[in-house]
């Protein structure tokens, strides 16, 4: 697999984030599974349009020939899962699209030394691990949306073009930004975005931080 072929994908999540991201996935022709524990795949109001597609799968059945899988899950559940059944890793490209960030949005529930893409990939060595998605919301997956940037970091160089060229293939402009050591500076830009967010509701508001956080030179919009 190349950064050219994208492979199957598999959607660990089927939250409001694991469905925008895998919806985006689908409609630009990507072979998307979504797995979920219940095996009916209900999530009221959340993974509707994806029962309507077929794309829900028990977990396993989900993970069976997938070559890319994303986590998209909460950060102690994904902690978890790599603890306790790290063999979903093996022969894959995992891609880290968690923040490790406290329940409030408020804080970080990591000391600085670290940070959520190094713990999971600690957890399996073995994994060809990407931090991509991180950085994005729900609002700049939606079916439509433009310009958002999506910072991806890796120490395997091939499996980080194989995730970048995917990224750029769903309509994100997506960046190399170096290797897992980063992440814990990505992962506090998403701390940073909520907290912005959280001190300046107002759309005008929002909008005037939008425009002024924009790439100078290329019309792409940060997404925080």
């Amino acid at each position: 697999m190349t950064e050219d072929d994208h492979g199957r994908v598999c959607v660990l999540g089927g939250g409001r984030f694991g469905t925008a991201l895998a919806l985006r996935l689908m409609d630009h022709g990507v072979s998307t599974r979504v797995a979920t524990r219940r095996a009916d795949g209900e999530a009221p109001g959340r993974s509707g349009p994806l029962l309507e597609r077929g794309a829900v799968r028990p977990t396993l059945e989900a993970l069976d020939g997938a070559d890319i899988v994303v986590l998209a899950l909460p950060f102690p559940a994904a902690v978890n899962l790599a603890e306790k059944f790290p063999g979903f890793a093996e022969g894959r490209i995992v891609v880290d699209a968690t923040n490790p960030l406290t329940e409030e949005g408020d804080g970080i529930v990591l000391p600085p030394d670290t940070s959520g893409a190094v713990e999971i990939a600690r957890r399996i060595p073995y994994a060809r691990l990407v931090k991509a998605f991180s950085n994005c919301t729900t609002d700049d997956l939606a079916p439509g949306a433009t310009g958002a940037v999506d910072l991806v970091a890796g120490d395997d160089e091939q499996a980080k073009r194989t995730v970048l060229g995917l990224s750029r293939h769903i309509g994100l402009a997506a960046l190399d930004a170096g290797v897992l050591a980063h992440c814990g500076v990505l992962e506090g830009m998403a701390l940073l975005r909520e907290e912005i967010r959280r001190r300046n509701p107002e759309p005008a508001a929002s909008r005037r931080l939008t425009d002024a956080l924009s790439s100078s030179g290329t019309g792409v919009a940060f997404p925080w």
